[in-house]
């Protein structure tokens, strides 16, 4: 064990008390601080394999059964190649005070170098996977259903975000006059919500829609959806310059959600609907379909 005491500062480190245990493969040291103080600071300075002198920081660590008056701190030194030789001394600083053993002609003593993990055997290399045999080797029966039309008129973007990073940013606010008709659901679109829409510079505008559908009996229905509309290869450019082509065909990938009775089962369908975008009229308008399956889409 070694002890050291200066300005009022004891340091003392290698005692069988101050073992302690660091990550796998590192040195660990330990080294008790007293008087107890919260301005303590431990380092150390190391050197390896009789090399340049290096700095270490110790962590104070929890409390612990010890000596009382004591600070304990834990100096992790980096790991080393195997059989490298490490030698070090503790320093202790408190309040303008400082602790340097080196001065009461203590050199830097050894430390024990930690063992290499043993090397784990080697697992052998997996064989490559095999490609997965389909468990359903037919084809995925559907069945395409029509349900309504939707024709919805929107205003033109007085105001347009414009070009941004993310593509040229539009949006196109429902207005009234909104209609869906069909054998599923017939009603009004409200003239809230709208498409917030981000235009690629190849002309694919990826559209983000939320709508309020009021269907003829009460209720309301919530959609909110995504999709492609193909402004064409110069659309990018005419639309950013004010313009755009006179029609614009359209795929969207509709949802539904309502907590009316009669639409309960739109709650179970992920449709897609095919149509046009008519920027002359500023009318949207496209047919809508459920794909129904043997074994999901239950009414």
């Amino acid at each position: 064990m070694a002890h050291y005491s200066e300005k009022g500062l004891t340091l003392r480190w290698g005692a069988p008390d101050l073992a302690g245990e660091g990550a796998p493969g590192a040195m660990r040291i330990v080294v008790a601080a007293r008087p107890a103080h919260p301005s303590n600071v431990v380092t150390a300075v190391y050197t390896v394999d009789g090399g340049a002198e290096r700095l270490a920081r110790g962590v104070r660590l929890p409390s612990a059964p010890r000596p009382a008056g004591e600070d304990w701190f834990a100096i992790d030194l980096p790991r080393q190649a195997q059989g490298a030789r490490v030698a070090f001394v503790p320093l202790m600083s408190c309040s303008g005070r400082e602790a340097d053993p080196r001065r009461g002609g203590f050199a830097l003593a050894p430390v024990a170098s930690a063992e290499a993990p043993a090397p784990r055997p080697a697992r052998p290399e997996p064989a490559p996977p095999g490609p997965v045999a389909p468990s359903h080797p037919a084809r995925f029966a559907f069945e395409p259903e029509f349900l309504f039309r939707v024709t919805a008129p929107v205003h033109p973007d007085r105001d347009p975000v414009g070009e941004t990073p993310d593509g040229l940013r539009m949006k196109f606010l429902l207005r009234a006059g909104g209609t869906v008709r069909g054998p599923a659901v017939t009603g009004e679109i409200m003239p809230l919500g709208g498409d917030w829409m981000r235009i690629r510079p190849d002309g694919v505008g990826i559209a983000e829609i939320n709508a309020l559908i009021r269907p003829e009996g009460g209720g309301i229905i919530l959609t909110e959806y995504s999709g492609v509309v193909d402004f064409g290869p110069d659309g990018y450019r005419q639309l950013a310059a004010g313009g755009g082509p006179k029609r614009a065909p359209l795929r969207f990938a509709p949802r539904y959600l309502t907590t009316e009775p009669r639409y309960r089962w739109l709650n179970r369908l992920q449709c897609f609907s095919v149509g046009e975008v008519d920027l002359e009229r500023f009318v949207v308008e496209y047919d809508l379909y459920a794909f129904r399956t043997t074994s999901s889409d239950t009414i």
